[in-house]
């Protein structure tokens, strides 16, 4: 079997990015799902420890600024570019598919740039309707309906609409992972599932009456049942995906079970785009110390995607 092309931003490239990257290539597991491409700054790979030998590299262009570990406009420039030219690539059918190691969304708003994050710039870039991120780690998945936004606008952004987006994108995601028959449910808002209107009113007026209106367009989606409930029932094999409302009530089960294991899987575009879930870890960068097991698992499932 033809082994696809999968490409490699650098990230933020004074970020852990480019050593993730360096360390994930030099495992086996990476070597023999792919044929890797590095795409960022030659100089911040280099500071990693990437040697031509490694992988084929192609340098945008940018300059990745004096070493900072920091957020920085010129981080910021670098690395955007980067992804841009991975799309670009991977619009083109020039590879399979683009690992994106992780950004700073601080370094994103000094360069200028419209968007808050991958997400964000590939639904813009593809011109896709629905886009979501879907959390992996170990047997655990999750897909967010609000993703970066403030804890205090979450209430306001649940939507029907936005529950819609998710849950079916989760489906579709599910699906295309090979599950035949995908098992959601849907995390409440509030503690104990609002407890019949006492601790919140929104699982009464808004996420009820949307989990009805997509189980009858033929999704299996229980709830909304209380979050906590609905990891430990995910942990024994019940649902193959929660549909969580916000960013952590996903991301704090998920990396407390798996660590830095943690994937994040773009859903809704064209395009195959996986990252790790994490950031920019500037305190650690450039001390050989960050555990590069998420990139590897993005990886994997890139090629998995890919071919």
């Amino acid at each position: 079997m033809l082994v696809p092309v999968i490409a490699f931003t650098a990230g933020d490239p004074w970020g852990v990015g480019p050593e993730l990257v360096v360390k994930a290539l030099r495992d086996g597991r990476v070597r023999r799902a792919c044929r890797p491409l590095l795409i960022g700054p030659r100089r911040a790979f280099a500071a990693a420890g990437w040697r031509p030998g490694l992988a084929p590299l192609l340098d945008p262009g940018l300059p990745a600024g004096p070493v900072n570990r920091r957020s920085t406009a010129a981080g910021g420039r670098a690395s955007y570019q980067a992804v841009l030219t991975a799309a670009k690539l991977a619009g083109r059918r020039l590879i399979g598919g683009f690992v994106t190691a992780p950004v700073s969304k601080e370094a994103w708003k000094l360069a200028g740039v419209l968007h808050l994050d991958h997400t964000a710039l590939l639904k813009a870039l593809t011109r896709s309707p629905r886009v979501a991120m879907m959390l992996l780690g170990g047997p655990f998945r999750a897909v967010i309906v609000t993703r970066h936004i403030p804890l205090r606008a979450v209430p306001a952004a649940v939507t029907p609409a936005a529950l819609a987006e998710a849950a079916e994108l989760a489906d579709e995601g599910l699906r295309a992972l090979g599950i035949r028959r995908p098992r959601l449910a849907l995390c409440a808002l509030n503690p104990h599932a609002g407890e019949g209107g006492l601790l919140g009113s929104e699982e009464g007026r808004v996420l009820a009456p949307a989990a009805r209106f997509l189980r009858r367009r033929g999704l299996d989606l229980d709830g909304p049942l209380p979050a906590d409930a609905a990891w430990a029932a995910q942990s024994r094999g019940e649902y193959d995906a929660l549909v969580a409302l916000y960013h952590d009530q996903a991301l704090i089960p998920l990396k407390a079970a798996v660590g830095y294991g943690v994937v994040n899987w773009t859903l809704g575009t064209p395009l195959v785009r996986t990252s790790p879930g994490h950031g920019t870890a500037y305190a650690i960068a450039g001390r050989g110390k960050a555990d590069a097991e998420a990139t590897v698992q993005a990886a994997l499932l890139a090629a998995r995607l890919a071919r």
